[in-house]
């Protein structure tokens, strides 16, 4: 049952055996003639209200127990008790208990809020004293109350909730064991004054430890900070300070300090904000905080920090002014070494910044740069030109058709060369305007030209000491490409609106998916930058030309898409990859990725399923067309190879190609396929 705030004010329950103004003619029927005796507690209360108040907090809990003691004995009740009641939460203990010899004894490890839920409802929940004649006033509903009161041989219990504030804190119960007894609202309002001088000591107490335990740990604080505590007295110009607030400003133990002797300390230039600092905070009324520093005997100056504010220790006190002062010689040291750092900082900002938009451009490249070349004999052969290039530093002209993974082989130079520590940045020629891919490869100043707002540093200072890819370079302006020799020769450049020159380490690498030599006859491209890009041109074969590399590269964009869209596929029709083979791949490795990308959405069972997407098969006559035997032939081989040689079992060729092992056999023998080693 969830405890509400009980009313101001406790009441006595309404079908209590003795009510508010009930006299001895309205006892129920019955009634033993057994009654408190009232001269018996009322000479208890002085004397108990004394011995509670001399009481320390290390003895209060002894005189609560022998006082409880000496009531409940001098009024003859068996059984007795002051209940702790938990906050926010159906609990209620037993704190201080008597029972007189042979009375059964109530566990103060029993949560009596559960054994007594209807009279925990009518205490902490409404807030009323329950005064009980006899078990048999307790209502129907109360079958937990009535049980519990049977097991201890309680003949009438009386209940009084105890208040801090709006809340029940404690009860006092008590019980008659040997005969009913009424409860007069004077006896009941003599024990709550009892119960309130026992609840009133404990709050006090508890408040009394809780100061201690702040005190303990502001001192601890305190010194572990390094603060030292002061006091100005405004009358007298006096100054209270602790040892370590000496230890500071260098004062002897017993020497007076006044704040005119701390202004002294104080270095010169600073005493001005100090004292105006404090006449501030005396004439508002409010908080201070000054940094200042201070000489000390040696000449070394330190920096210290004092926040304060006004105090008054009583309402016809004069006001005083309080605080504390830590040494921050330390930060200040810190911020100025970050202060001499802030010129380079901002002038890395900007490439930082650029860097970060350039990671982010970069995914699709970061993505690739994992993939594989491919095995084909003609990729064998770039991958060999990229190995015997990589670590020369020289120049290096990309040529293949869009798709064909120019950027890959872009990648892999870097990747492979001594610059692979710092991030490539690449230029896309074609994706820039004419009018501002020069700003973008060299940087501007502010003003430079109209709508130049900022200063912006150029992809070639962003590349010092890395490689720049200037991809599409045919679609460079020509007026840019004269820009661009001059760097290739001499690696200065300068930035739009400056005449600075600024000399940069990059290595470039070109890639353009046009004949060069073309676009120099026709006029389009610079014949000097041409042989000057030249210096050891690769050149993609596509896709069509290496038909073989088409499994390898189908299965890693399966893995790739089946990781990222939760898919595990592992198997391709045989019909479907003599598709994919058969199929000249215009876009090259781009079109097929996309192929694969989109069969995987629309694949429901384990197999990629690309029979809905009608690819065109060649023209008939065309070059790259195969039978359909060469066809069979090469994707067998090329799934073995996937297979590592394995056949049969989970992974093998077999299962890959979605055929019977036996009927694999019988395909490699009718093609003239040598079995590996390990099928």
């Amino acid at each position: 049952m969830d405890e509400r705030t009980p009313p101001l004010q406790p009441t006595v329950e309404v079908d209590s055996i003795v009510q508010p103004g009930l006299d001895r003619d309205n006892d129920p029927p019955g009634a033993s003639s057994g009654a408190i005796n009232l001269h018996r507690l009322e000479p208890l209360i002085p004397v108990v209200s004394a011995r509670i108040l001399n009481a320390s907090s290390d003895t209060l809990d002894e005189v609560i127990q022998r006082s409880l003691q000496e009531i409940l004995q001098s009024l003859g009740l068996g059984r007795g008790g002051l209940l702790k009641v938990a906050k926010g939460r159906c609990h209620v203990l037993l704190s201080y208990d008597w029972h007189d010899h042979g009375v059964e004894i109530v566990s103060n490890e029993i949560n009596l809020a559960e054994l007594l839920p209807w009279t925990y409802h009518q205490i902490v929940g409404l807030g009323k004293t329950v005064a009980k004649y006899n078990i048999d006033s307790i209502p129907a509903e109360a079958t937990a109350d009535r049980q519990f009161f049977v097991r201890f041989g309680t003949k009438s219990a009386l209940a009084i909730p105890l208040f801090v504030g709006q809340s029940v804190h404690h009860i006092f119960s008590v019980h008659s064991v040997t005969e009913e007894c009424r409860w007069p609202e004077s006896f009941i309002t003599s024990l709550r004054l009892l119960g309130e001088i026992f609840v009133g000591a404990l709050e006090r107490r508890d408040i009394l430890r809780s100061l201690e335990t702040y005190q303990t740990r502001l001192d601890m604080a305190a010194a572990s900070a390094g603060a030292g505590f002061w006091e100005l007295d405004f009358a007298t110009g006096n100054i209270w300070v602790t040892s370590k607030a000496r230890e500071m400003l260098h004062f002897a133990e017993g020497e007076t300090v006044t704040f005119a002797h701390v202004l002294e300390k104080i270095h010169p230039d600073d005493r001005a904000s100090v004292a105006r600092a404090v006449e501030q905070v005396r004439g508002l009324d409010a908080e201070a905080c000054v940094e200042y520093r201070a000489s000390g005997p040696d000449g070394a100056v330190r920096w210290f920090m004092s926040r304060g504010r006004m105090h008054q220790k009583g309402p016809n006190a004069a006001k005083s002014l309080a605080g504390a002062t830590m040494d921050i010689t330390h930060r200040k040291q810190m911020e100025h070494t970050l202060q001499q750092q802030v010129s380079e900082i901002n002038r890395l900002r900007e490439q930082l910044e650029q860097e970060n938009t350039l990671l982010r451009s970069e995914a699709g490249l970061n993505e690739e740069r994992h993939r594989s070349l491919g095995d084909s004999a003609p990729m064998q052969r770039v991958k060999a030109l990229i190995e015997q290039v990589a670590p020369t530093g020289s120049t290096v002209l990309i040529q293949g058709e869009t798709g064909t993974g120019k950027e890959l082989v872009a990648q892999a130079v870097h990747q492979l060369s001594d610059r692979n520590q710092r991030l490539m940045v690449t230029v896309n020629c074609a994706a820039l305007p004419a009018a501002l891919i020069e700003s973008e490869l060299f940087g501007r100043e502010k003003g430079a030209f109209t709508g130049a707002m900022s200063r912006q540093i150029g992809r070639f200072e962003l590349a010092h000491g890395s490689t720049l890819l200037l991809d599409e370079i045919a679609e460079m302006p020509l007026e840019t490409q004269a820009k661009l020799l001059r760097v290739l020769q001499n690696g200065t450049f300068e930035r739009l609106g400056s005449p600075l020159n600024i000399k940069v380490d990059v290595r470039i690498i070109a890639a353009t998916n046009r004949n060069l030599a073309k676009e120099v006859d026709a006029g389009r491209f610079r014949r000097d930058l041409f042989y000057r890009l030249n210096v050891f041109p690769i050149n993609v074969p596509p896709l069509r030309e290496r038909a073989e590399d088409i499994p390898l590269l189908v299965w890693k964009f399966v893995s790739e898409f089946g990781q990222r869209m939760g898919k595990k596929l592992n198997k391709i029709g045989s019909q479907d990859m003599e598709t994919l083979l058969a199929y000249p791949w215009p876009g090259n490795v781009r079109e097929l990725r996309n192929v694969v990308e989109r069969a995987m959405i629309t694949s429901t069972g384990n197999a990629l399923d690309l029979s809905h997407l009608n690819l065109a098969h060649p023209k008939s006559g065309s070059p790259t067309a195969m039978t359909l035997r060469e066809v069979e032939r090469r994707h067998i081989e090329h799934t073995l190879a996937v297979a590592q040689g394995k056949i049969k079992g989970p992974g093998g060729a077999a299962a890959l190609l979605g055929l019977n092992p036996s009927t694999l056999y019988s395909r490699m023998r009718k093609l003239g396929i040598k079995f590996p080693s390990t099928h």
